[in-house]
């Protein structure tokens, strides 16, 4: 099998070759694309190659752009940090799709999925069913743009982009906003702001207290047994930790 890698981050695409090289030792993994461009160059020309493992998010936009209109008879595994994708997937022979931080056992799925679908005339498109069957897993979300919270006896708005983190304190749910640090309690766990409230490409979870904003990060630095210690831009000097469980991943999504 000869496998085409598009991926920017250099740690990941290092991943993927390990883990391939473990799970199909006999595939051949012909080259690396990091850029939209670079993507649509290899579709117009060379076109030597079985499988596609593609990267959605790359340094000059989304793989998509490259593949829209294609008709393409190559089976293609999405890899990307973040599902509200999913749905987008399936228009472009999506066979499926692999989160960030590479799982072996999750990659081994996608690729024996490629190995069932994959004959001697080439690749079988997938039928309606399996989509239909992906499709209800997935739906693109809404994120919020604005959270009502209360400040002493009165109620107000933040809009998301001047959020620099929230924050949990004395079982409260706090936000913090930037430059000016002002706080205001807010009437949600950092679970349920996770799950489908907070855009994942702007907002990362460092640890079990707090949720930070990307557009507010300032600075990084490595700190005791492993972890890192983060600033943001609030007037509020709080100490700002990424568990030491979470470096790894933080990395791969600060690099998005």
């Amino acid at each position: 099998m000869r496998v085409l890698i598009v991926e920017d981050e250099p740690l990941t695409f290092q991943r993927i070759v390990s883990v391939l090289s473990e799970l199909r030792p006999g595939w051949n993994i012909l080259s690396q694309i990091q850029t939209v461009k670079e993507l649509i160059e290899k579709l117009d020309g060379d076109f030597s190659f079985d499988l596609i493992l593609c990267d959605i998010h790359l340094a000059d936009g989304l793989s998509f752009s490259a593949l829209k209109g294609r008709n393409l008879d190559v089976p293609i595994i999405f890899i990307t940090a973040y599902d509200q994708y999913a749905l987008n997937s399936f228009e472009h022979y999506c066979l499926d799709y692999v989160l960030k931080p590479i799982d072996p056992q999750r990659l081994e799925k996608a690729i024996t999925k490629v190995e069932k679908v994959w004959n001697k005339d080439g690749f079988d498109k997938i039928s309606p069913g399996f989509i239909d069957q992906l499709l209800s897993k997935y739906q693109q979300k809404n994120y919020k743009r604005r959270f009502l919270a209360k400040s002493g006896n009165k109620l107000h708005f933040v809009p998301v982009e001047n959020i620099a983190c929230f924050y949990v304190e004395n079982g409260l749910t706090y936000i913090e906003e930037h430059l000016s640090g002002k706080k205001s309690i807010v009437d949600l766990s950092l679970q349920e702001l996770e799950n489908g409230l907070l855009d994942p490409l702007r907002f990362y979870r460092v640890n079990r207290s707090m949720i930070i904003n990307i557009d507010h990060l300032v600075e990084m630095k490595p700190y005791v047994n492993g972890r890192l210690l983060l600033n943001i831009s609030s007037l509020n000097q709080k100490k700002i930790i990424v568990a030491r469980e979470r470096v790894s991943e933080f990395k791969i999504w600060i690099n998005q």
